[in-house]
């Protein structure tokens, strides 16, 4: 049976392209649990399961693993569906897919993750598709809406415009801050998130160099991204800081991750897009101290819309050791009470059944 245009049994059949990874498992859960009005069936795809994504296939019988994207998509059941949601947009052979099905374009709807929006490559074709396809799509998903305007820019989509944010573990994350924090005798200081270079790594190493001769230890997230940038970071930061420079290369699990996240101090992202929202929020939630790129999304986003107290990285330079560590009681409570508010689970819902019923 085909659907088009409309609901069919006052449902909308809705088909989620999700690449096997971090984000499928408790985001299909969160869907499966609170969509229940729509038929929501989900397409993963990509290398087989490991420990990093957990994915129990069984438990959902609406998921479906698929060894060959594309040669799914060409099978025109993906007609069948009145919305397809492609979530990260990545895969070029997938958006040369709905570059060539037109007809599709106007059930779908890109949720872009971050980076996804600035991937270039270097065929002139694929770029072009991707224009295509973002420009005529139904509609795009941003994670902030001061996205919105980069995509104006770049893109002019003529397609609807919506946010919305995926699952977040509050219960995980409550428990683990009502837990006692373990006594140090150093400052722990976290720089970026991954191994891409939209971290700037080096950059803050230097301007952390002055600071190498306290009680510091500065900790890397580097367990995705592009290895060979991870190596060049590794050797940067030991050159600099020595033993203090501590690496993480292997993948932690949610709660390992947010227990790290808990013995942090401090947390530097210099990122001037959307990334990192996960480490941002939940460094602020347990009343840490975040440094941002002066005038980025995140800063706007943070800072001037959820009135979070935010330091900048141009304010390092200036400061004495003291003033770089210290953050008081006050604006540790206001930060835990304002991202409190935004990992609600309310919002993100009424902000996906505005996508699933628009």
């Amino acid at each position: 049976m085909l659907y088009f245009n409309g609901r069919t049994n006052g449902m909308y059949k809705i088909l989620h392209l999700f690449r096997l990874g971090k984000f499928a498992n408790d985001n299909i859960k969160f869907m499966n649990e609170n969509f229940s009005n729509n038929y929501h069936e989900f397409w993963i795809y990509g290398s087989r399961i490991n420990a990093e994504t957990k994915l129990d296939l069984h438990s959902f019988k609406n998921v479906k693993y698929v060894r060959n994207i594309i040669e799914k998509l060409r099978t025109k059941k993906v007609y069948d569906f009145d919305k397809i949601i492609y979530h990260g947009v990545f895969e070029q052979e997938i958006i040369n897919f709905f570059a060539k099905e037109r007809k599709l374009l106007k059930r779908l709807y890109l949720y872009f993750w971050g980076g996804d929006k600035f991937y270039i490559q270097n065929n002139k074709w694929n770029n072009l598709k991707k224009k295509y396809v973002i420009r005529n799509a139904h509609g795009i998903i941003n994670i902030l809406p001061e996205e919105k305007g980069y995509m104006q820019k770049y893109y002019h989509p003529k397609g609807k415009f919506f946010c919305a944010k995926y699952y977040a573990d509050y219960g995980l994350m409550k428990s683990i801050k009502e837990q006692k924090q373990v006594e140090k005798d150093y400052i722990a200081i976290q720089v970026g998130h991954s191994a891409t270079f939209t971290n700037k790594h080096i950059q803050i190493f230097h301007l952390l160099s002055k600071f190498k001769d306290e009680s510091i230890k500065v900790y890397v997230p580097l367990s995705y991204g592009n290895k060979n940038y991870a190596q060049r970071v590794i050797k940067e930061g030991k050159k600099i800081f020595g033993e203090k420079l501590i690496a993480l290369t292997e993948y932690l699990c949610e709660d390992e991750y947010d227990q790290f996240l808990k013995h942090m101090d401090i947390g530097i992202f210099a990122m001037n897009r959307q990334q990192a929202m996960g480490n941002i929020q939940t460094l602020l939630y347990f009343g840490k101290k975040v440094y941002l790129r002066d005038r980025s999304v995140l800063v706007h986003y943070f800072r001037t819309e959820k009135h979070c107290d935010i330091c900048t990285i141009n304010e390092i330079s200036k400061m004495e050791y003291e003033d770089f560590i210290s953050f008081s009681d006050i604006s540790k409570k206001n930060n835990g009470r304002m991202i409190e508010a935004l990992l609600r689970i309310e919002p993100r819902i009424k902000a996906w059944n505005k996508i699933f019923n628009d």
